[in-house]
């Protein structure tokens, strides 16, 4: 036979259980991608941002950082291209002259010339930093056009434009991008 205020005991408790659970503050651990904006494009293919941190010149060399974001729960390999032939970062000026980058840098120990693996955490920014040669007479860029390889079980090259740069900064002028 069921005991009366055993059971009566039981649906205080789970009442109480399921009120503290539903009146809980909802977390989420989704990380979503900012929306595109003039100088922040997203590919939503691959959950990435790409944010243009301004172009700094010295003489004919000109460096051009991207922040980018890994918007997905997990680390991602990604290939960035600097003049690697199947996904090249390029600049285009005002008159639509395409500059390819002849190298990047991750940080002060990961270069490359034609490309460079990185692992790319889930939510923290990282810059990438890509070096054209570009006449001195050009002052203002139109697009970096930024080539990159998503790894994965089928391997996929992504392309992402930033554009309306404005002006390239001189060496100790530095200039925030357009807004």
């Amino acid at each position: 036979m069921i005991n009366v205020s055993k059971l009566l005991s039981l649906a205080a408790i789970s009442s109480l259980v399921f009120t503290n659970v539903t009146n809980a503050p909802q977390v989420s651990a989704q990380l979503t991608p900012q929306q595109p904006t003039q100088n922040r494009q997203v590919d939503r293919r691959y959950n990435l941002s790409f944010e243009y941190g301004g172009c700094q010149r010295a003489s004919t060399r000109v460096v051009c950082n991207v922040l980018v974001t890994n918007f997905t729960d997990s680390s991602r390999k990604i290939s960035f291209g600097a003049n690697y032939e199947d996904y090249q970062t390029r600049a285009i000026d005002a008159q639509g002259n395409l500059y390819v980058a002849n190298s990047m840098q991750l940080n002060q120990y990961q270069k490359g010339k034609e490309r460079v693996l990185i692992d790319l955490p889930p939510g923290i920014p990282t810059k990438l930093a890509f070096n054209f040669r570009i006449p001195p007479q050009i002052s203002e860029l139109a697009a970096i056009d930024v080539g990159y390889l998503n790894i994965s079980r089928v391997d996929t090259i992504g392309r992402i434009t930033i554009s309306n740069l404005g002006s390239i900064s001189t060496q100790n002028t530095a200039i925030a991008p357009k807004k």
